[in-house]
């Protein structure tokens, strides 16, 4: 489930977003306070930001450009009364992906918001699992566990052979062409993917080896 932090000082406006925005499937934290949402980014991890421009504290543009320049590329729509062309121009300078002008209509809002995120390649692995391999990133239920690169790798795997049986062999000559690895690494990664998708969704076959399954 994608998860947008949303930036707003006009309370009945940002309660409206709020309830269309979970209605429509996505979970939603919503501030009134610029200061706030730098302490939010640093708590958790967003798919979107939804920033108004007059807001209390620094600007929403000043905002955006802090956390561009602190690395933070995460799509961001300013959703703002400020219509003039040099204020969208400014905020697409400091690093907008979209800029949306009030009034706005909210199936409107909705459509761009899942234009970026339609852009994240992502397996579904459950109603409430999914894996982002641009992050090596598994979604699973509304935490979020990132993988290393070899756990992800074999995650990968997995993925193209669902409900195959798979024998540790195979996996280290196709993943790893042959790179020797110790039995207790190999259940470390095994362990890792387990936990981080849910244990239903890879079992171990005795004396045969794995088989993932989809649910």
């Amino acid at each position: 489930m994608y998860k947008i932090l949303l930036l707003e000082d006009d309370l009945n406006l940002r309660d409206t977003i709020e309830e269309e925005l979970e209605e429509a499937g996505f979970l939603v934290t919503s501030t009134d306070k610029s200061d706030e949402v730098i302490n939010l980014t640093y708590e958790e991890k967003f798919d979107l930001y939804l920033f108004d421009v007059n807001v209390i504290g620094i600007t929403g543009f000043k905002l955006l450009e802090a956390l561009r320049e602190a690395g933070d590329e995460t799509p961001t729509i300013f959703l703002t009364s400020k219509n003039k062309t040099k204020d969208v121009i400014e905020g697409f300078e400091v690093g907008a992906s979209d800029y949306l002008k009030k009034p706005f209509d909210i199936d409107e809002l909705i459509a761009r918001i899942f234009r970026f995120l339609k852009k994240k390649k992502s397996y579904k692995i459950s109603d409430s699992v999914s894996y982002f391999p641009e992050n090596l990133e598994v979604i699973n239920n509304t935490k979020k566990i990132l993988l290393k690169q070899k756990d992800a790798q074999i995650l990968e795997y997995f993925l193209k052979h669902k409900n195959q049986i798979i024998s540790k062999e195979q996996i280290l000559e196709d993943v790893y062409a042959g790179e020797y690895i110790t039995d207790s690494t190999f259940r470390g990664y095994i362990k890792k993917i387990k936990t981080a998708i849910g244990e239903q969704h890879l079992r171990n076959i005795r004396g045969q080896g794995y088989i993932f399954e989809t649910l």
